[in-house]
């Protein structure tokens, strides 16, 4: 999401039914372990490198990352990235590999002359296709619309199909009802099992409420049909953090980035890692027409780290992309993160490696 979409949007009131509770803090689990970035203007094939949204794991070093880049003068396109990590002196590397553009069913490169798709997240599937979101294009005039989608492509980048999103993923009428403009589908994830769920970055308008926690929902999709099984509402407490990115642990639990925004890059940015889990009793919302009129149970909630503008002497950017990284020799399970730098110079490309020390709390 770029800086202009990130006006707050204006809260429905309404009665909230929800028995949501605040996130928990626990002691910082996660040690930052290394940390690099990619030069503003950077380029590969004498395109830019930047606005990077998403970010998964291959094998090995190897790492898939989506440019947000809307082929305004650049074409839609995601990476192939080398990342290294150096714990004992924190500090990493990244490469990047390979550079492939995204193409529509007939193998057409999406244009570069206009806004169409924006893309935000990427995961990997067991067979070699990829999943992308994008947060498509709002305008008042319906013939230039472009709805928001996740998309099956092959590795060459060409699609292959499009899920089916649910009513609050979608725009309507951008005051009301519907998605809210830049504000969908960045956050992405597939289960080890191969579940596939998705979460909007921020709550849909028919969703919101005057007081209270920001209403998320989260839909799993089932990856044969494209089309949404369940849906569970994730409630951020604080309604300044918006969710930048979902990471699967299993097809329960789940790591997500909440960051505030607007922001000022002087001051860094706030965000923070969140573990959330759909328990026994989380109610399946998928039929609720809007939030707060439904009685329901969230998510679970627990803020692993917070992470304020500056942390550990290290000024944090605008994070929205999140993989699993290696096993560390010591068996230290590790996290790397990205933010976009929306190509602008006062923001940076930036890489940050976490590890649990200690026990895993996440096996």
């Amino acid at each position: 999401m770029n800086r202009a979409g990130r006006a707050v949007m204006t809260m429905v009131a309404g009665a909230l039914m929800l028995s949501a509770g605040p996130a928990v803090a626990s002691e910082p689990g996660l040690e930052l372990i290394g940390t690099t970035q990619i030069p503003f203007d950077s380029r590969f094939d004498g395109i830019t490198i930047g606005g990077l949204s998403g970010l998964d794991r291959l094998r090995g070093d190897q790492y898939l990352a989506i440019s947000d880049d809307k082929g305004d003068g650049r074409p839609p396109r995601f990476y192939q990235l080398s990342i290294g990590l150096d714990p004992a002196h924190r500090a990493m590397t990244v490469q990047v590999e390979r550079q492939t553009p995204l193409r529509d069913l007939r193998g057409v490169r999406f244009p570069m002359d206009r806004a169409v798709v924006d893309p935000e997240g990427i995961r990997h599937l067991a067979h070699g296709h990829i999943l992308w979101s994008s947060e498509g294009t709002w305008s008042e005039d319906p013939a230039l619309r472009v709805q928001p989608a996740i998309y099956e492509s092959n590795a060459a980048g060409r699609v292959l199909r499009q899920y089916h999103l649910p009513s609050a993923y979608l725009y309507a009428d951008n005051r009301t009802r519907g998605a809210a403009s830049n504000g969908v589908l960045e956050g992405l994830a597939v289960a080890p099992k191969g579940g596939v769920f998705a979460i909007n970055e921020v709550p849909a308008y028919e969703d919101g409420t005057a007081n209270g926690p920001a209403l998320h929902r989260l839909t799993r999709f089932d990856p044969r049909t494209g089309r949404p099984l369940r849906q569970y509402v994730y409630d951020v407490p604080d309604a300044r953090y918006s969710v930048s990115e979902l990471l699967a642990i299993d097809d329960r639990r789940f790591l997500s980035i909440e960051r505030v925004a607007p922001f000022d890059m002087r001051q860094g940015v706030r965000a923070r890692i969140v573990l959330s889990r759909i328990a026994d009793d989380t109610t399946d919302v998928l039929s609720c027409p809007a939030l707060p009129r439904c009685a329901a149970v969230p998510m679970t909630r627990e803020v692993l780290l917070d992470l304020p503008g500056r942390y550990d002497g290290v000024l944090i950017d605008n994070l929205e992309g999140m993989a699993w990284g290696p096993r560390l020799s010591d068996g230290r399970r590790t996290l790397i993160l990205v933010a976009d730098d929306n190509f602008n110079p006062e923001e940076t490309t930036q890489f940050l490696a976490f590890a649990w020390p200690g026990a895993d709390p996440l096996r």
